[in-house]
């Protein structure tokens, strides 16, 4: 978003220098990075039905920055060798698509190729666009190669600033709304695709006949 990168990377609202009231320090100063956990061998927890089990496929076939659909399950006995994360929790990959960020509309497990963030000084939103402006960096950092494991502690080390409270809450104000209007058209893709893929079989199979409406 260009609104990210005029504020936080060019400082153009502020004589294109960084404030001086601006905490000079890492990320992991500012926010809190915990790894996701993995039962194993996974194969003896997944399940056609419990709790939804996120794939890092399922995030990078998408180009909303929202995940309101998850094809696995886990059964409970799983819970124990995992993190289960509610709605509107933001997560990170860490692993064979590292750097890529997404924001959950789905309460889910994640296994340990996902970053998540229990604490943090920024929002979801900030955090986000964040993430996204620095991934490139991020994967030369772990080696240049797309398959690379993104570390903790890349992370944690990577150089940052903490604006000020006030500055924090003015760009929410504008960057926030965006991401409602975003959330609400991923919600409504996928209630037309659920409105498709019921119609279709029964179009197919002549049960519904559609032959004498109007266009």
């Amino acid at each position: 978003m260009a609104l990210f990168k005029s504020w936080f990377i060019d400082f153009e609202p502020f004589d294109r220098q960084v404030p001086k009231t601006w905490i000079n320090g890492v990320l992991g100063d500012f926010v809190e990075i915990k790894r996701g956990g993995s039962p194993r061998p996974i194969q003896n927890f997944l399940s056609d039905s419990g709790f939804h089990w996120l794939k890092i496929s399922d995030a990078t076939g998408i180009t909303s920055p929202f995940i309101n659909e998850i094809k696995e399950y886990i059964i409970e006995a799983g819970l124990k060798k995992t993190v289960y994360l509610k709605s509107g929790s933001l997560v990170l990959s860490n692993s064979a698509t590292p750097g890529l960020p997404k924001i959950l509309d789905i309460d889910t497990c994640i296994h340990d190729g996902w970053l998540y963030f229990p604490s943090s000084k920024f929002s979801n939103e900030y955090l986000y666009l964040y993430f996204k402006h620095i991934r490139d960096n991020l994967i030369a950092l772990g080696n240049g190669s797309v398959f690379t494991n993104l570390k903790t502690d890349i992370l944690k080390n990577y150089p940052t600033y903490l604006p000020t409270e006030d500055v924090l809450k003015k760009f929410d104000g504008l960057v926030q709304p965006i991401f409602s209007m975003i959330l609400s058209k991923t919600r409504e893709i996928k209630r037309l695709a659920e409105i498709r893929d019921t119609l279709l079989p029964k179009l197919m199979s002549g049960e519904l006949d559609v032959s004498d409406t109007e266009l």
